[in-house]
């Protein structure tokens, strides 16, 4: 399950980041890579905010021939924190977490 935590829609003052977490059932619990229930706080932070883009969040998964894409908006920090649309490639690592490779987080 892919979440957006904390204050979206602040320009500059955005706190929004991406967290994702997993469970064993579709019913639940989702838990983070540490085993925290995302009810209880946890969430394994995927993507945040830095000097260039603040607010990353509302994302959404697509699989375009057979790639996975994590779409999401954010505010430009060099362009008066105007929101923009990021699309960045998503991978996943050897127990299946989610992960963004440095060549994807050099794209921020």
């Amino acid at each position: 399950m892919f979440l957006s935590w904390d204050y979206c829609c602040r320009a500059e003052k955005s706190t929004y980041k991406i967290v994702v977490g997993r469970s064993k059932t579709l019913t639940g619990p989702d838990v983070d890579k540490k085993g925290v229930s995302l009810f209880d706080g946890g969430g394994s932070v995927i993507l945040q905010g830095n000097d260039n883009w603040y607010g990353l969040g509302h994302n959404s998964i697509y699989t375009f021939n057979q790639k996975d894409y994590m779409f999401f908006h954010t505010y430009d920090a060099h362009d008066d924190g105007k929101p923009k649309l990021k699309v960045l490639e998503l991978e996943w690592d050897s127990e299946h977490w989610p992960i963004l490779s440095s060549k994807e987080l050099n794209k921020l």
